[in-house]
């Protein structure tokens, strides 16, 4: 049901982008004969005044300036309702707003319908460029935000399938979350507890051989259970949740998901969950983590790679940025607290009394000195 109404909301998008399209041609069309015919009124307009200022009739003169002066005006509307008209059909973004700008710096009559529409078409473009961003950085907020406002100005039938695209994606996202915070939640207690191990549990042991597999460890890395301690023991950002919290599954391989699948056949939660409930948690993130990987492409896109690894380089600059930001803006505080809170008892020569420099020695001594 979901994947037939899809599809016809991909088709109705479709239909509309079509008359969008049609519309924007004829328009342009009727704009150009408009300013074919505007120019001739305005040639014709020129010629009469020639010739009612060759007879000197004062009367036709200014009935001539009149006409000639309405030509113009509809010359001048016409040309920028063409140069609006090209705007809206080329849908680019720097072209419409700078058109929009003229007609309003420039206060041309007459074009109040045809800058609304150029209008429309600038926040509807910025709507989606909003939600391809959003999805783009995967962040879920900005994707709620994204589908808020395009429904609430009315541009979901236009922008239907990347709409029911970043819906789709959102379900995702929240799910990958949800299987995240069951990892972010746990106390340090309860993975102090996996690692007390001597000799886990087989279960506890394949679920964590499971998780630092799919962390991008080799196989022999992670042989004996003391290295698996050692891992779980790091902290900062090679801390065991940190690394949870920052994994994307498209990043595993196909054949680290395979073999971790087959790790994890027979298991489930609760029976996970009966011998310990820290490596329950771990084996609810690995098990959405592979499922997840499985259901991408054997070999993920190189643009999909390269997408994410510029959206974490963005997060990590903007992190840095505000750091910047806030040590600049502590230093400035801590430097002005300085100044303010210098003591006040704090002994300065005495250059009234003085005008030798300071020795630290008093004045009678200076002079005697001298």
């Amino acid at each position: 049901s979901s994947g037939i109404n899809a599809e016809y909301g991909d088709r109705l998008a479709l239909e509309e982008l079509a008359k969008e399209a049609d519309k924007a041609t004829r328009n342009l069309l009727i704009s150009q004969k408009e300013e074919e015919m505007a120019a001739k009124d305005q040639k014709a307009a020129e010629e009469a005044l020639k010739a009612a200022k060759a007879a000197d009739d004062q009367a036709k003169i200014e009935e001539a300036q009149r006409l000639k002066k309405e030509a113009d005006e509809r010359a001048r509307t016409s040309k920028m309702i063409k140069r609006l008209n090209q705007a809206i059909q080329s849908r680019d973004i720097r072209e419409l707003e700078e058109t929009i700008g003229d007609a309003k710096k420039k206060k041309v009559l007459g074009v109040e319908e045809h800058v609304k529409e150029a209008q429309d078409l600038v926040d509807l473009l910025y709507a989606g460029m909003q939600l391809e961003n959003a999805c783009r950085d995967r962040s879920i907020e900005d994707i709620e935000t994204a589908i808020s406002r395009i429904k609430n100005a009315g541009y979901e039938t236009v922008l239907a399938k990347e709409v029911n695209e970043a819906e789709n994606l959102l379900v995702k996202l929240k799910r990958l979350e949800f299987l995240k915070r069951q990892v972010m939640e746990l106390k340090q207690q309860t993975i102090a507890e996996l690692k007390s191990y001597s000799q886990p549990p087989p279960i506890v042991k394949f679920v964590m051989t499971a998780t630092f597999l799919i962390l991008g460890h080799d196989a022999k890395e992670i042989k004996q259970w003391n290295q698996m301690v050692v891992l779980m023991g790091k902290t900062g950002k090679e801390s065991l949740k940190r690394r949870v919290q920052g994994f994307e599954p498209d990043t595993m391989s196909w054949d680290v998901a395979e073999a971790c699948r087959d790790i994890l056949a027979g298991m489930d939660t609760g029976s996970v969950a009966d011998v310990s409930a820290g490596a329950a948690a771990f084996y609810i993130w690995c098990d959405g983590m592979v499922e997840e990987r499985l259901s991408l492409p054997k070999v993920v896109p190189k643009e999909l790679k390269e997408l994410r690894r510029a959206s974490l380089n963005r997060e990590e600059s903007n992190k840095n940025l505000t750091k910047g930001r806030t040590v600049a803006v502590l230093s400035r505080r801590s430097r002005s607290r300085d100044r303010i809170e210098a003591p006040s008892s704090k002994v300065r020569p005495d250059r009234s009394k003085s005008t030798g420099k300071s020795t630290g020695k008093s004045p009678a001594a200076n002079r005697k000195r001298r």
